[in-house]
């Protein structure tokens, strides 16, 4: 059961009867994990692990049972159909747990990029998952953990990618926290900022993505947009040339891919100039698109 909650443990009162059914699966770089009866405390054992995990970051979808997280006195409770992220990286107090059916999604937080610390803010905090990208988050890993036995191992890393993008897209709704008008503005144009990403990442296929048509999308000026990412040391264009680049070099190393030729994958990603995807991918990742479908 350790390795499936990825680092922590349970501990259970002696007077208490419990099982765990724990199915897992992995996606890629992505464990996931369907964990039913498990017992009411959960300590995190983050001072054991190697120092080689500790960007760990843990989703925690609840089906049945309560669960609180925290590390002081005012501990959010996690209620059924709420998704909690946990951050893995310091030592938690103890959390009371009464979860008898959970989801688990852990995955290493360099797989976040940039948006990690759109995903940290969230750390600790409940999200209900009834309407918006979260239901549809949840909906997908639900029905995930119900077929984690009969997956094909090829499809492991289209669905880290899409679990990756999900998870993204669905804490970009989160309301920002209001303390305080500054604090207030503050929150605003992080919280736009992270629209924004994820907006970008959910849209990399339409070759029309460009700064001019991301902020007719969002009501704010080329300009704006552009500060937005300068702000943060991102260059815009190249992050999103970045972003496709990447996802057709996943294509050209899936066998699943062999027959599709090098243009129709980088039209899937919104690249049109394929004639020179060799030159571009040579010049971001050190190989040509042949090189990397004869090296997959």
């Amino acid at each position: 059961m350790s390795s499936a909650l990825a680092r922590t443990s349970a501990a259970t009162p002696a007077d208490a009867k419990s099982r765990a059914e724990v199915v897992t699966m992995r996606a890629g770089r992505v464990t996931v994990a369907r964990v039913r009866g498990l017992p009411r405390l959960v300590a995190d054992e983050v001072r054991r692990v190697g120092a080689a995990d500790r960007d760990l970051l843990t989703a925690a979808l609840y089906h049945a049972g309560l669960a609180e997280a925290g590390r002081d006195e005012h501990r959010p409770r996690a209620k059924p159909g709420d998704l909690v992220v946990f951050d893995h990286d310091r030592p938690y107090d103890p959390a009371v747990i009464d979860a008898r059916d959970v989801v688990v999604v852990a995955l290493p937080e360099t797989m976040l990029g940039a948006d990690a610390g759109l995903v940290r803010r969230t750390v600790g905090r409940p999200q209900p998952c009834e309407s918006g990208t979260r239901a549809v988050l949840a909906a997908f890993l639900s029905r995930l953990a119900d077929h984690l036995d009969d997956l094909p191992g090829t499809a492991g890393e289209h669905l880290a990618d899409a679990l990756v993008c999900m998870l993204v897209t669905a804490v970009a709704e989160t309301p920002t926290e209001r303390a305080g008008a500054t604090a207030e503005r503050a929150g605003a144009t992080a919280d736009l900022f992270d629209r924004i990403r994820a907006h970008v990442l959910a849209d990399l296929g339409d070759p029309e993505l460009c700064v001019e048509s991301v902020a007719r999308r969002f009501a704010i000026s080329p300009r704006h947009l552009h500060e937005l990412f300068r702000r943060r040391g991102i260059a815009f264009a190249a992050w999103v040339r970045y972003e496709r680049l990447a996802r057709v070099r996943r294509d050209l190393r899936d066998p699943a891919m062999v027959t599709r030729t090098d243009r129709a994958i980088a039209a899937r990603w919104g690249l049109r100039d394929a004639a020179h995807l060799s030159r571009a991918l040579r010049r971001e990742f050190g190989q040509t698109a042949t090189e990397i479908r004869a090296r997959a």
